[in-house]
């Protein structure tokens, strides 16, 4: 999930919550409604409330079977906030009215047929699907530092070196993904802003949204789009309806479960969607420990956690007891695994609860089918720079906490 230039900052007013507006008599508090709302656990709602507040959310929107649950501001003014990587989520909807219309024939067309100067080695091979899921293997660092000072993210993508072998490696890579704006305008002859505009947000009622581009006009992807929560609700929605929107088709129920299904070789990941899924089993195995050898793990890193080599857990919090008791700390495993977008594990086959996207600070649309739920937290850059970083104020456990609504 990549930061991106602060936002508009904004102070701490009153608590202000509005639960079921559409009743003719609000209570004040969420957890009033559920004789509405009797699928939601009013227990684990009010402790919802509670963390999206000490964690110092800006926004939280709750939805279940199409019905307004809870609208938390916080005091805040309820207004557009940077999706940040979230922003990758809606441009995977994008790409799929591209698809559906018929305007990107394949996600498999090799990249280089729009981009010529791609038609050489290793890069001849990589396609649409690879900028999707991640296994592109163009070379990028984890964080945006590289990014945001280039004058235009499409060049700085397309002269990227190849890392791995095209189709072989899931790598989060924030460089690969800002190529989808130029396929966009290409394929569409709008700019990934302009069709977003005229062929989903228009059309859903969305209005007050901007979209922030590199210093060369183009749309970003990695990042960027500034939204309401209400908004983001809306796209949750039509996800959960199968593509549609009040009775008009948006997309089709086809991409709704193609990029949503786990890819090929990241099974907590679809296209530019991350899944959440039950916690069944995790390893790290040889396959692991050579992934992390050839990525570039300390040889230190890699011996002390040897000895836990093949041994399943079944349970996460005996996962990250286990890697904190061999490492020392987790924070040595999070700069050997995901800071250079490595494997924290391999996760045996578990079922997918629902998806979601994320960002950076903590901004989440999570949909949980089964349940019904569709669920907004956003939260701006802090006017504090101690507090960008904070792990318990990114709410990382929110999907979680969405999905233990619904028993």
């Amino acid at each position: 999930m990549c930061p991106s230039p602060r936002t508009q900052r904004h102070g701490c007013a009153l608590i202000i919550i509005t639960v079921i507006a559409t009743l003719a008599s609000c209570s004040s508090s969420a957890h009033a409604q559920q004789g509405r709302h009797a699928r939601v656990d009013p227990q684990a709602l009010a402790q919802l409330e509670q963390r999206a507040k000490r964690s110092e959310s800006d926004a939280v929107v709750i939805y279940q079977d199409g019905k307004l649950v809870a609208e938390w501001y916080f005091g805040k003014p309820q207004a557009p906030i940077e999706a940040m990587s979230a922003t990758k989520s809606i441009v995977s909807l994008v790409i799929g009215r591209l698809v559906d219309t018929g305007k990107i024939a394949s996600l498999d067309q090799p990249v280089c047929e729009l981009f010529p100067e791609w038609r050489q080695g290793k890069k001849q091979k990589i396609t649409i699907r690879q900028l999707l899921d991640h296994t592109s293997g163009l070379q990028d660092e984890r964080t945006t530092v590289e990014i945001y000072p280039s004058p235009d993210f499409i060049k700085l993508a397309l002269a990227a070196e190849i890392s791995e072998e095209p189709g072989t490696v899931f790598r989060y890579n924030n460089k690969a993904v800002n190529l989808l704006a130029a396929i966009v305008k290409i394929v569409s002859g709008k700019p990934l802003d302009q069709y977003a505009r005229d062929e989903l947000f228009t059309p859903m009622g969305i209005t007050d949204v901007h979209w922030n581009a590199d210093q060369a006009g183009t749309p970003q992807v990695m990042a960027g789009l500034e939204i309401r929560a209400q908004d983001l609700a809306r796209l949750g929605q039509m996800m959960l309806d199968g593509g549609l929107w009040r009775g008009k088709r948006i997309l089709s129920a086809a991409w709704i479960a193609e990029s949503t299904r786990p890819s090929r070789r990241e099974p907590g990941y679809g296209l530019l969607w991350w899944l959440h899924q039950e916690f069944r089993a995790m390893v790290a195995d040889d396959e692991v420990i050579a992934q992390w050898r050839a990525g570039g793990a300390s040889a230190d890193f890699i011996a002390r956690l040897t000895p836990l080599k093949d041994r399943v857990f079944t349970d996460r919090e005996a996962w990250f007891a286990a890697i904190a008791g061999a490492l020392g700390s987790q924070q040595a495993w999070h700069d050997n695994t995901w800071r250079k977008g490595l494997p924290e594990g391999k996760h045996l086959p578990n079922p997918t609860l629902g998806y979601y996207a994320s960002g950076y600070l903590g901004q989440f649309l999570v949909v949980i089918p089964a349940a019904g739920l569709v669920a907004i937290r956003q939260r701006r850059s802090p006017a504090d720079d101690a507090k960008l970083e904070d792990p318990g104020l990114s709410f990382k456990d929110f999907p979680a906490m969405v999905a233990a609504l619904v028993h």
